[in-house]
């Protein structure tokens, strides 16, 4: 539900319903206008809250919101409001912060404004619900978040296994590249999980960053893995670093001294 829109708040009538559409954006659904006129007790009926209505140019006083007390009677689960254009006396103020009930004052264009503590805390933890109710919206249904990212927790932890795995039975060291890779999933992963536990991406900024880490150091052990096994494949390569080639001798064949020239004639001659 919408704020609701600037009215010019002219009459009692007017000011009555002004405040039920208010408590209904505030949560309570079913607020209404009784039908009982001006300075009936309770103006505005919830199966949560009842609240008084005052459209007088003079400052509401205690007696108001002791009368308003007594009309919920047993009812202490109910929440209680009321609503004056002109403020509040210190005494009101001080009851009603003694008998948690919510004192807002209305411009006349019906905008309101909280005139003590209890109504300032229950704007904040409106607005705090609120704000969690659009973040989930942003995100979608948190059962079908969840299941998603669950799923890449899972391929992700693939991945990662196939990796270890990989690297194992190739029987060689980890390279600077492979560190890097490894370091960019276990981020990513730890996002994911953290994630899966919260119910929530969190934060939007947080969560740029921390992916956009991930990213850039699983991209950087790709490059870096990469470049390792090109050079890997240009040490042995013939004549890439002086290395013989496959089959060959590795000492050099020496010049053929005299006396192997002497005995290859006398073999010729006996020949």
């Amino acid at each position: 539900m919408t704020e609701p829109l600037p009215r010019a708040i002219d009459s009692w009538q007017k000011a009555e319903l002004n405040a039920a559409e208010w408590m209904r954006y505030w949560g309570f659904g079913d607020a209404r206008v009784t039908e009982g006129g001006a300075d009936s007790g309770v103006d505005v009926w919830s199966r949560g809250a009842l609240a008084q209505v005052k459209f007088e140019a003079v400052q509401v006083g205690r007696p108001v919101l002791q009368r308003l007390v007594g009309a919920r009677g047993r009812n202490v689960e109910k929440a209680l409001f009321v609503f004056s254009g002109a403020g509040f006396s210190s005494p009101a103020v001080e009851y009603a912060n003694d008998m948690d009930i919510c004192l807002f004052k209305y411009t006349l264009v019906g905008a309101m404004s909280p005139e003590n503590i209890i109504a300032r805390t229950f704007l904040q933890r409106f607005d705090a619900t609120r704000a969690a109710v659009l973040r989930g919206a942003e995100y979608g249904d948190s059962t079908e978040r969840a299941l998603v990212l669950t799923q890449l927790a899972a391929a992700l932890r693939a991945v990662e296994a196939k990796r270890l795995a990989s690297g194992e039975a190739e029987k060689k060291p980890d390279s600077p590249g492979q560190g890097l890779l490894g370091c960019g999933v276990v981020l990513l992963l730890t996002w994911v999980c953290l994630a899966v536990k919260l119910g929530s991406l969190g934060n939007k900024i947080v969560m740029a960053v921390w992916i956009g880490l991930s990213i850039a150091l699983i991209i950087s052990g790709i490059v870096a893995s990469s470049s390792g096994s090109t050079d890997e494949e240009s040490l042995t390569a013939p004549g890439g670093s002086g290395e013989p080639f496959p089959g060959s001798s590795k000492e050099p064949a020496s010049a053929p001294t005299a006396v192997d020239k002497s005995r290859q004639r006398a073999g010729s001659e006996s020949g």
